[in-house]
């Protein structure tokens, strides 16, 4: 495992990268409602710190389950450049970077840490400077390759793919650039008033919170926008992370409005809780649609070239069962 990466600093760099999005990843997904009320009498692996009364307790509790969600999927891109190596890897990278600057802006920005912990100002810088070393460390392995010859257009043919990849690619930067740079307006017509703290974590969620959503999401909209403008051949580097990313956010939502800590108070609140749902279809009919364009092209595990055709068709359902179970568990017992 991690072979195919050869410099051992750029190794180390993405180790931290993952490791980093694997905590906060899991720990939003898991346990935000507990988080944002700083770890009072439940389970959290990191908390905010908030005290009850002050303007970060109890705070956008369902927004940064999201958060992690999508940060999940930042976490599996990373294992998959280090399990499959840094060659034309540029179209995962770059996205990434430009997704955790707007991210490392926005909570510096937006985030008002007057009563809760500032670690999140500084993890977020951290896990993009090494991102970004990591990107040019490993240049000499091929992370470039193909970027020069990069000509954006329209380069699918299939007519389905072709809708979906332009829906993905316009709502995606609608949401990711509003979330970014107008956060309270999207904060407003979600709700009528602001909901103060919760213990449940229901209150209003922060301008940071929502503008590190819009981050997120404009990693995965730049995704599919190359595949898009460039073509299908061996894009699926960087529509698996979006495929189980979607798919974990249907789930996530699904248990949420079964556990009752989901917003679907407002139609602006339901139109949200269904985008997830038509983002997951629209990426996975891109995918399948594309293969015949060589959207598999290339394809490998720890890399040796993939021979089962239908390995995708079994790993996504695969997927689906283990982390609804584990999302089910967590809802029950948590």
């Amino acid at each position: 495992m991690f072979k195919q990466i050869n410099s051992m600093p750029a190794k180390v760099c993405l180790a931290l990268c993952a490791l980093v999005s694997l905590i906060y990843s899991l720990n939003f997904m898991l346990f935000a409602d507990c988080y944002v009320i700083g770890g009072d009498g439940c389970f959290t692996i990191l908390s905010n710190d908030a005290a009850e009364g002050t303007q970060a307790w109890g705070r956008g509790g369902p927004e940064t389950g999201f958060n992690g969600v999508l940060m999940f999927g930042m976490f599996l891109a990373v294992m998959l450049l280090m399990n499959e190596g840094a060659k034309g890897m540029w179209r995962m990278m770059i996205p990434v970077i430009i997704g955790f600057s707007a991210l490392t802006a926005s909570i510096w920005i937006y985030g008002d840490f007057t009563d809760a912990s500032e670690t999140p100002k500084y993890a977020t810088l951290i896990t993009t400077a090494l991102y970004t070393t990591a990107y040019f460390l490993l240049r000499d392995e091929g992370v470039n390759d193909g970027l020069s010859d990069y000509k954006p257009g329209i380069n699918v043919k299939d007519k389905f793919a072709l809708v979906a990849l332009g829906v993905l690619v316009l709502t995606g930067l609608f949401y990711s650039l509003r979330m970014i740079f107008t956060p309270d307006s999207v904060i407003s017509d979600n709700f009528d008033t602001v909901i103060p703290g919760m213990a449940n974590g229901m209150g209003t969620p922060s301008d940071a919170t929502v503008a590190l959503s819009g981050s997120l999401i404009l990693v995965y909209t730049l995704w599919a926008g190359l595949v898009l403008t460039e073509g299908a051949s061996g894009k699926w580097t960087i529509i698996h992370p979006s495929m189980f990313a979607f798919m974990t956010v249907v789930i996530a939502t699904y248990v949420g409005l079964i556990v009752g800590n989901a917003r679907n108070a407002s139609d602006f609140q339901q139109m949200d809780a269904a985008t997830g749902a038509v983002v997951m279809l629209l990426t996975m009919l891109a995918y399948f649609r594309l293969r015949d364009e060589g959207m598999e092209d290339n394809m490998t595990i720890n890399g040796e070239p993939v021979t089962d055709p239908h390995l995708m068709s079994k790993m996504l359902p695969a997927f689906g069962l283990i982390v609804g179970s584990v999302l089910a568990i967590n809802g029950i017992m948590f």
